[in-house]
């Protein structure tokens, strides 16, 4: 297995005789992955010990760190299936040792104690919660997280209590197990001829902090309509169905190369029926051959859409489908234009409880361009024959 130049930080980081072991990233650094493998050197070398991985949520949790973690198991040769407790998402070892993973909203802080706690994506609980888990913690405590803003790890942390913390900062640059086209997919977004770097190469890029504190997506670039559709392919329109108080969205998803996506408004407009769209959308001079993937809620309406000459398509709205489609869509390369996207990205932020624990689910408020754009990208990697 390679030994990346994130793994030797972060490992030294570990070695440091503090409590509070903080890990700032930027995309693609590698830093939980090195974690992982460290935290499984941790459960061989000492025995009996018991180690929880914490996630906002199980989904988050099966698409990164687990998966994670039985990759390096197997790659190591050290996975043995019969040691896998699917039901309680733990792996114990020969030696007795137990790798834990579990998700803030399926648990509470109050729980059994461990010798180690590691805190995937730490942004994304409140300090109180931390507080009460890391309490319960006998041997070290590990944060990681992009920094897209400041938030309590480092003003109750490295501030605070920096006899208590060591900290340390990778990048993709850390990683030499990163793909040459993964990276060539980083720097095109660095800043060039003397440009002012956007929020999303501070934090993604250089691992630094940001600006954009409890929001959902981050790092976007805003850009003009017309270049985006000069300089991009038109692969999907997403859309959100309003009623009379809401707003009706539509948005254009254009491939920009190397990964990027752009993004354009197209309709935000209150008071539709269903048998105006598709004269509405003649006006706007909407792709008949592009896919439009709607709100599945309204079949009447999409059944009308198609009746005017549109392909058009209800989006999976299953159970996890919300988060699921975050993801995906917090896993691109976004440049966006028009006046109302711009607001409702500004402002689209996750759920915060009334103990100010910030939860894994997006308040139901300045969403409908960013429910029809997360409908569009969501389906990008679905296969379509005969619409």
């Amino acid at each position: 297995m390679a030994r990346t130049t994130a793994l030797n930080k972060i490992q030294a980081t570990l070695y440091e005789p503090t409590f509070y072991k903080i890990i700032q990233g930027g995309m693609s650094a590698g830093k939980t992955y090195a974690i992982l493998q460290l935290l499984i050197g941790y459960a061989d070398s000492y025995p009996e010990s018991r180690i929880t991985v914490i996630g906002k949520s199980v989904p988050h949790l099966k698409d990164g760190a687990m998966t994670d973690f039985k990759n390096i198991m197997k790659e190591c040769e050290y996975w043995e299936e019969g040691r896998w407790n699917t039901s309680n998402s733990e792996y114990r070892f020969a030696c007795g040792s137990i790798i834990q993973f579990r998700s803030i909203d399926k648990m509470g802080a109050h729980g059994p104690r461990r010798d180690v706690l590691f805190v995937n994506e730490a942004n994304a609980l409140s300090y109180d919660t931390f507080d009460q888990l890391a309490s319960r913690t006998r041997d070290f405590v590990i944060i990681d997280y992009n920094p897209s803003s400041e938030f309590w790890a480092h003003k109750e942390l490295v501030e605070k209590r920096a006899n208590e913390c060591s900290f340390e900062i990778v990048t993709y640059k850390d990683n030499e197990a990163l793909g040459e086209q993964e990276r060539k997919n980083i720097e095109v977004r660095a800043p060039k001829n003397g440009e002012e770097p956007s929020n999303w190469w501070v934090v993604y890029g250089l691992g630094q902090i940001g600006s954009l504190e409890g929001n959902v997506y981050s790092g976007w670039a805003e850009d003009s309509a017309a270049n985006i559709k000069d300089n991009g392919q038109l692969i999907r329109y997403g859309l959100d169905f309003g009623f009379s108080n809401d707003e009706t969205a539509l948005v254009a998803v254009y491939d920009m190369g190397d990964g990027e996506l752009g993004l354009v408004e197209r309709l935000y407009k209150t008071g539709m029926l269903g048998s105006q769209y598709a004269d509405a959308f003649k006006r706007l001079g909407v792709d008949t051959s592009v896919l439009i993937v709607a709100d599945s809620a309204r079949p009447e309406i999409i059944a009308e859409i198609k009746k005017g000459g549109f392909r058009c398509i209800g989006a999976d709205k299953n159970a996890g489908s919300v988060l699921r489609g975050i993801d995906r869509v917090s896993q691109r390369q976004i440049t966006y234009a028009g006046d109302n996207l711009k607001r409702e990205y500004l402002s689209y932020a996750w759920r915060t409880k009334r103990s100010g624990e910030i939860t894994d689910e997006p308040e139901d408020k300045n969403n409908h361009l960013m429910d029809a754009l997360r409908y569009a990208i969501d389906d990008l990697d679905r296969p379509r024959f005969d619409f």
